[in-house]
């Protein structure tokens, strides 16, 4: 299924959230079972290259309405064909489904949502303050 990926460790150290919500990853999420192991990837589009380094051993941590939290280990390719890559520990925040995101703003949205503001302003102080709209003797 299509995700968002937000990598949270970068070579096994926590990062700031900033840093985490700077780089997202997009692709095609997979989980599956190898051997006695979960494996988790991100796929690109075409189906065959990662987009981010594999996770192996992965584990779910949480999961919820706004999307699901993997750890485990991230393998990086080898420069050589023998032998295994860098290995370290990792967590992923997965958006599952994500909903589209605005690319641009709209100005006249944004005025109308400004006047709508202005208006319960108003509204809201005559409300509090029933005196400042003058006497009133039937």
């Amino acid at each position: 299924m299509f995700a968002i990926v937000y990598r949270c460790r970068r070579e096994g150290q926590l990062l700031h959230r900033d840093d985490i919500e700077a780089a997202p990853a997009h692709g095609e999420l997979q989980v599956y079972r190898k051997g006695m192991k979960r494996v988790a990837v991100l796929l690109a589009q075409d189906g065959e290259s990662y987009v981010i380094p594999l996770l192996d051993k992965a584990r779910l941590l949480a999961l919820d309405g706004r999307g699901v939290l993997l750890t485990g280990v991230e393998i990086y390719p080898t420069r050589g064909g023998k032998g295994t890559g860098p290995m370290f520990v990792q967590t992923w925040w997965c958006e599952l489904n994500p909903k589209p995101r605005p690319t641009i703003a709209n100005p006249a949205e944004a005025r109308r949502r400004e006047r709508e503001r202005q208006a319960r302003e108003v509204g809201g102080t005559l409300l509090r303050r029933p005196m400042r709209r003058g006497n009133h003797e039937p």
